[in-house]
């Protein structure tokens, strides 16, 4: 809910507001224009009217146009704040109040509805109520300043695309994009987290591969770079040799989980990697 909006003076326009709200502006007659909104009890100084009216486009809302513009221009020549209001203070309440401007303050529908729309601007009646004011106001002035154009969703009005030399929906200023070219560096940044370089190439069935005892990891690949460590890890000596494979022991995979053993032979690396 926006609140209570003033339109011109003893003018206001509002969504469905608590009694206290209401009374608070000194308002003393209220067109209630809805269907779901209930009737308010605020006493015997406040005139009361309800008119039922759905919001959407089939509904009949032009019937109500100049006896309703009537009772308010009435009401202000006397003084007395009226209130035109609705669920949200949108669509219908803004319909009549956009009938009684054409009426009576002499404003086209263009104009009347960029000015409602800067006191308050959530302002936005259905296609079929704009259809029934620029019928309005053609019986009104011979024509109407407001036309339908077709888009890719539909016939919309040109009023809500338009920007408005009225409008009082505020642009946000955005700054400049700027797209600046940057050259990003391949090496990897020092980081906290432990990781590992993919592995590169499998050794063969027929080959053994060692590692010295200043690495005990266990090998599955020809080359280890930036491993668990945050610097690079000595260079690891390797060995191919039929002779010491056969007199070297078989290590179990408890012993090459904990890293006592020497050498583990291929196969059994693509199974048990550290």
């Amino acid at each position: 809910m926006s609140g209570i909006s003033e339109v011109i003076d003893n003018l206001y326009i509002s969504g469905f507001e608590s009694p206290t709200a209401i009374l608070s502006k000194g308002i003393r007659s209220i067109f209630n224009i809805s269907s779901e909104c209930p009737r308010q009890d605020l006493g015997p100084g406040v005139e009361y009217e309800k008119v039922h009216v759905q919001d959407i486009p089939s509904a009949s809302i032009r019937i109500y146009f100049d006896r309703l513009a009537d009772r308010i221009e009435q009401n202000l020549q006397d003084g007395k704040k009226t209130l035109v209001h609705c669920y949200v203070g949108r669509s219908r309440s803004a319909t009549i109040i956009l009938a009684y401007l054409m009426k009576y303050q002499q404003m086209s529908l263009r104009d009347a509805f960029y000015y409602l729309r800067s006191r308050r601007p959530i302002v936005g009646p259905n296609f079929g109520f704009i259809r029934q004011l620029m019928a309005y106001e053609k019986s009104l002035f011979g024509s109407t300043s407001v036309s339908f154009i077709d888009s890719s969703y539909d016939s919309i009005p040109d009023i809500y695309l338009s920007p408005g030399r009225s409008s009082s929906r505020r642009q946000t200023p955005r700054a400049p994009i700027q797209i600046t070219n940057k050259t990003f560096s391949t090496l990897p940044k020092p980081s906290s987290f432990i990781q590992r370089s993919p592995t590169y190439t499998l050794p063969t069935l027929g080959s053994r591969s060692y590692s010295s005892y200043t690495d005990l990891r266990p090998l599955s690949s020809n080359s280890y770079r930036n491993s668990s460590f945050l610097h690079d890890p000595p260079e690891l000596t390797h060995y191919n040799s039929t002779y010491d494979s056969l007199r070297e022991p078989f290590y179990t995979p408890r012993v090459n989980a904990l890293r006592t053993g020497r050498y583990i032979a291929p196969f059994f690396n693509r199974f048990y990697l550290p």
